[in-house]
């Protein structure tokens, strides 16, 4: 994350080892991660003739867990809770000291705890920022209050708000210079806060579902989780491969999807050698141009070669259409995989600092847990196992990517052009992984 700079964790930043830490050379990781990527096209080619994937109509229904999750009692704690943790971030936010997150610990709830916990509590328990979502509650009470009447969300504005809110805070945390400041997070937060507020207000609850970026994101994620919403309505446990499966065709959700990869292919770029050595000795307003250029450039990649594989794609389908809105949800695992391998030690490390500086929050003198002399603990896992964990993560994303794709084009493609029409998003996958891969390794 650009701009960060934790005392204790200014060289980890939220990222990865350098290419030391890898457990094997990064050209042969980088090789064998694509050629694994290749291999589970190959033998799906030969093994998965028919489509068995069954989508939102899949899953063994969990009654018990479904009534906990529906009670009117659930829902509002969960409401409540959601309410009281903004208020508490805001009030450390503004009201803390404004020292680049040294011992204000609003910034590291922000991007450690909050932006990528979304991930892991979306695949384990599904779309739960839609239940915490404060604002959908403070836009509720405000409908009730004010009695406002309902209008109707237009249609062209489908997800475009929350691809466009995605960008700016992605912008934030990677290319701006003052990301860790306490109060540049205050200050989006309550902006994004007051914008999302009006229009829920006035549009009601559809607008968190198209225009809420975090929730459109957790709700995507969430679509890899082992639980989920049958179309009967039926909470169920499921084969995660299902819940892909069945992720609703809408083509403005490529973009949400696009932008995310993009940015975290950008956040792999913006530690190598090259970028270093590119922005070194530049002036702000170059470092702040160079990072936004970046940042552009890589989503702009990412777009161009999916949609050229899909439009490569296409003459082999059954029906002459665009298939980009089908094979979108395919790059769901993919963008998992990438972030579980860009954050996962900045989690693991800047994550405790978060709960230490919780302790005083306000720095005041509070002794709030008793962590005044608790420090974090660099040793929970070795460089290398570190690495395992985050080139495991875009292999295995990839591979899961692979598995949903392919059971899609068995069910799209004409019978006779199943394998040969899947090679352009294929060469994109394998491509995908190798470059993550190096990247990863600092290459």
């Amino acid at each position: 994350m650009s701009g960060w700079s934790s005392p204790d964790t200014a060289v980890l930043a939220h990222g990865i080892g350098g290419r030391s830490d890898l457990p094997v050379a990064p050209w042969l990781a980088t090789y064998a991660g694509a050629a694994v990527v290749a291999f589970t096209f190959f033998a799906l080619a030969s093994l998965w003739a028919t489509p068995r994937l069954r989508g939102t109509d899949a899953g063994v229904a969990v009654p018990l867990l479904q009534r906990v999750a529906d009670a009117r009692l659930t829902r509002i704690l969960l409401r409540l809770a959601g309410v009281l943790l903004l208020g508490v971030f805001l009030t450390v936010a503004w009201l803390g000291p404004d020292d680049l997150g040294r011992t204000n610990p609003a910034p590291t709830w922000f991007y450690a705890w909050f932006w990528v916990g979304l991930v892991p509590t979306s695949l384990l328990f599904g779309p739960v920022w839609k239940l915490f979502n404060p604002l959908r509650t403070v836009t509720d009470a405000l409908r009730v209050t004010l009695r406002v009447k309902h209008h109707r969300l237009p249609t062209w504005l489908s997800y475009w708000p929350a691809t466009a809110g995605l960008l700016v805070f992605l912008w934030i945390e990677l290319v701006y210079d003052m990301a860790a400041s306490p109060r540049a997070v205050a200050q989006f937060v309550s902006i994004y806060c007051l914008i999302h507020t009006a229009a829920g207000t006035f549009f009601g609850g559809a607008w968190f579902s198209r225009a809420d970026g975090f929730e459109v994101y957790s709700s995507l994620i969430a679509r890899a989780a082992p639980i989920g919403r049958r179309t009967d309505g039926r909470l169920v446990l499921r084969n995660p491969l299902d819940g892909l499966a069945g992720t609703p065709i809408k083509p403005d959700l490529t973009p949400v999807v696009v932008v995310v990869l993009g940015s975290t292919a950008f956040d792999g770029l913006s530690r190598t050698s090259w970028w270093s050595s590119l922005v070194a000795g530049t002036g702000r307003a170059e470092y702040l141009l160079f990072g936004t250029i970046g940042l552009l450039v890589t989503i702009g990649f990412i777009a161009l070669t999916f949609s050229t594989a899909m439009r490569l794609t296409r003459r082999h389908l059954k029906l002459d259409e665009n298939p980009g809105p089908d094979f979108a949800p395919t790059l769901i695992p993919i963008a998992i995989g990438y972030t579980v391998a860009h954050y996962f030690s900045f989690v693991l490390f800047q994550g405790q600092q978060g709960i230490l500086l919780a302790n005083d929050p306000l720095s005041i003198g509070w002794d709030l847990f008793g962590l005044s002399d608790a420090t974090v603990n660099y040793t929970l896992l070795s460089g290398t196992q570190i690495s395992i964990v985050q080139i495991s993560a875009i292999v295995l994303g990839h591979v899961v990517a692979v598995i949903s794709a392919h059971d899609r084009s068995v069910r799209l493609f004409n019978p006779t052009a199943t394998v040969r029409g899947q090679y352009p998003l294929m060469a994109v996958m394998v491509a995908y992984t190798a470059g993550g891969i190096a990247l990863l390794a600092g290459s």
